[in-house]
């Protein structure tokens, strides 16, 4: 698969690379999506530091796209990696910190350690009800998942 310019050295082709690569990963193609968000990772990082929101939301992608491949131990490390660099540049209550705390709970659940995910859930759900109220669409699916985790966890199933 070609990618348009350098993987994303300027802003045009880093928009289309990502563009690109998020295409793949809804169209099941996660070799490919996560070859090009990992180019464009490595892009973001040498231009604009570990730390910088464009960084994180590309790590945050590639870390989905591993996810939605099944490599789950992959993806619990830039998860745990994004959530904290979030939790850092942006604080503990940022919605894009609650987004990779959820991600890495979910990532959590998949691996079966249930009692991690059911943890880190309940305390997302805890922060984006108090942030955000209780009839925050971010709040109900914090919820959703939450139980879900508890419904995995009480049934002893491997995985979800």
């Amino acid at each position: 698969m070609t990618t348009f310019g350098n993987a994303g050295t300027t802003p045009t082709t880093f928009d289309l690379n990502y563009s690109l690569a998020r295409f793949h990963r809804v169209s099941r193609r996660y070799r490919e999506a996560i070859r090009l968000h990992g180019q464009a990772l490595a892009s973001r990082r040498d231009r604009l530091g570990p730390d910088h929101p464009d960084t994180l939301r590309t790590q945050s992608s590639l870390a989905n796209a591993l996810y939605a491949a099944g490599y789950y131990p992959q993806a619990l490390e830039l998860f745990e990696a994004t959530r904290s660099r979030r939790s850092q540049a942006l604080g503990a209550e940022h919605p894009d910190t609650l987004r990779s705390q959820g991600s890495l709970a979910n990532t959590l659940l998949a691996l079966g350690r249930y009692a991690e995910a059911v943890a880190l859930h309940r305390e997302t759900l805890a922060i984006r009800e108090r942030v955000l109220g209780v009839d925050h669409p971010s709040a109900r699916a914090s919820r959703h998942n939450l139980e879900r985790a508890l419904q995995l966890a009480e049934s002893g199933l491997d995985r979800p």
